[in-house]
């Protein structure tokens, strides 16, 4: 069952979105939800997915599970951004989701372009992620060519689940989309710096200043905990 909850009525002439959820590396969540906090955005719907074939149990009471999908506005950039802590892992739910996003951002004014990201799982990453695209259009693949980012490649010929379903659905509504995705090398952690480096390109492509600080830190706290875990122990076998 999907359920949209408008918390905040908007209308705009004409606005873009960045629309991502969490995937390999965490990195689609990490750009989207990063806008949402670090922009002047306000909260103006939910979307909740009660998709789970099952409840949560704690003393003697049932609950029911569910997944809420949040959608910011920043009035300042026309910009709707929608995140979320997960994606649906039915296919059936997984176009809902999709469909009732787009069904409300048609419903507040024209789509400029819509954005997704994700990480891009590459055997060997040296150096700052670079950003490759994915597009629907001669005319937007020369925006990207202009803005120095190159076509992912040819190796890759599936985009799987949320992050590549919306860019499908929105050619079929007529709506300019652009898919960024970050080089990564690792995909059982968050991956900050490749969302850093979608959130550059991302801010090349609509002129926005972006500070992404906040993720160099991000990196640098996950680094210090993997090497942490990594750390033999000072102690031999014992008890207390």
């Amino acid at each position: 069952m999907m359920k949209l909850k408008e918390i905040k009525d908007i209308k705009a002439d004409e606005f873009t979105i960045m629309a991502s959820l969490p995937d390999m590396g965490r990195v689609g969540g990490l750009v989207s939800s990063f806008l949402a906090d670090h922009l002047k955005t306000q909260l103006v719907a939910e979307i909740t997915s009660s998709e789970k074939p099952w409840v949560t149990y704690s003393e003697g009471m049932v609950r029911s599970v569910n997944d809420v999908y949040r959608i910011f506005y920043d009035k300042l950039h026309n910009l709707l951004v929608f995140t979320g802590e997960s994606q649906p892992q039915d296919p059936a739910e997984l176009h809902r989701l999709c469909g009732t996003l787009l069904d409300y951002a048609q419903s507040i004014g024209k789509v400029k372009r819509l954005y997704g990201a994700g990480g891009y799982l590459r055997e060997q990453v040296t150096g700052a992620p670079s950003v490759c695209a994915v597009v629907k259009g001669q005319q937007i693949r020369k925006i990207l060519i202009k803005a120095g980012i190159d076509p992912v490649g040819n190796e890759i010929t599936t985009i799987t689940w949320f992050n590549g379903l919306i860019l499908g659905l929105c050619a079929e509504r007529g709506i300019d989309a652009i898919g960024l995705f970050g080089e990564i090398a690792e995909s059982s952690i968050p991956q900050p710096l490749a969302a850093k480096s979608i959130l550059a390109a991302f801010a090349r492509l609509e002129g926005l200043q972006i500070d992404t600080k906040p993720l160099d830190r991000q990196y640098e706290s996950i680094l210090e905990e993997n090497h942490k875990r990594k750390e033999p122990s000072k102690f031999g076998p014992g008890i207390g």
